[in-house]
């Protein structure tokens, strides 16, 4: 523990210090809904993406197949093949999307919540100890 509660002389300063620590643990847990709030709006984002890539993966493979066919027309083969162009694209790009999330955004946003996590518990501690000198002084 590196604060010192019996530099508090007095029952109000007790008070006064409970409530600035309650002030800023407040701002920890506002930090920390933000933090789940946006822990949930990427999940829903990845959930997505992989949908998508799913369903471009399970497109350019109709394509292929199609292309594949020995009785296709001219015209239906070129635009199987523009389609293909597209859906080969779009594949790439959710791909290169897909491989992109976590890495060192997801580290740095774990460490975060960690900083979070602790500064709140020694928020609380100093809070609980704060009330304990509180209690121990003269009314």
């Amino acid at each position: 523990m590196a604060y010192d509660v019996n530099t508090l002389k007095d029952r109000a300063q007790c008070l006064e210090a409970k409530t600035s620590l309650e002030a800023e643990i407040d701002g920890y847990q506002n930090r920390d809904q933000n933090l789940a709030f946006q822990d949930r709006r990427d999940g829903r984002a990845e959930v997505s993406v992989a949908t998508r890539l799913a369903s471009a993966t399970g497109q350019v493979s109709y394509l292929t197949d199609q292309l594949a066919r020995p009785d296709l027309s001219p015209t239906d083969r070129r635009r199987y093949e523009d389609q293909l162009l597209t859906a080969t694209y779009q594949q790439a790009k959710l791909q290169k999307r897909s491989a992109d999330s976590g890495g060192s955004a997801a580290f740095l946003a774990a460490v975060d919540a960690d900083q979070i996590d602790a500064q709140v518990a020694l928020l609380n501690g100093a809070i609980t100890a704060v009330q304990q000198r509180h209690d121990a002084l003269p009314a």
